[in-house]
């Protein structure tokens, strides 16, 4: 699914992101198997999401020249909310709660160096 612009912020100066998706379609197919065999929706549905993310320490560099991968990240916590709307349901998670979240900027595969 494409993500809208401006429905992600990060700020890594300020230790900060965020992930906002209001009234998302989605095809709703009942099961996986339905959705890999059958290709066919039972219901129209949408989502919204809310995943906020602070960071406390970093940044921290990582280097794996194994698999080909760099970046500076900090180390926080997030939390995550999430509910899904068709005709005849509704459901809203409870705040999912992550004491270890990272957030950073990385370089790899062909950008790797």
């Amino acid at each position: 699914m494409p993500i809208p612009p401006g429905s992600a912020h990060v700020d890594l100066d300020a230790k900060t992101a965020s992930l906002d998706l209001s009234h998302r379609k989605i095809d709703d197919y009942g099961t996986v198997v339905r959705a890999l065999t059958l290709d066919s929706e039972i219901a129209s549905a949408s989502i919204d999401v809310e995943l906020n993310w602070s960071g406390g320490t970093g940044p921290t560099a990582i280097r794996d020249t194994t698999n080909h991968f760099t970046g500076e990240y900090v180390t926080g916590a997030a939390t995550l909310q999430w509910s899904a709307k068709e005709p005849g349901f509704e459901f809203t998670s409870d705040v999912g709660h992550a004491e270890f979240a990272r957030i950073g900027h990385e370089r790899n595969g062909r950008f790797f160096s």
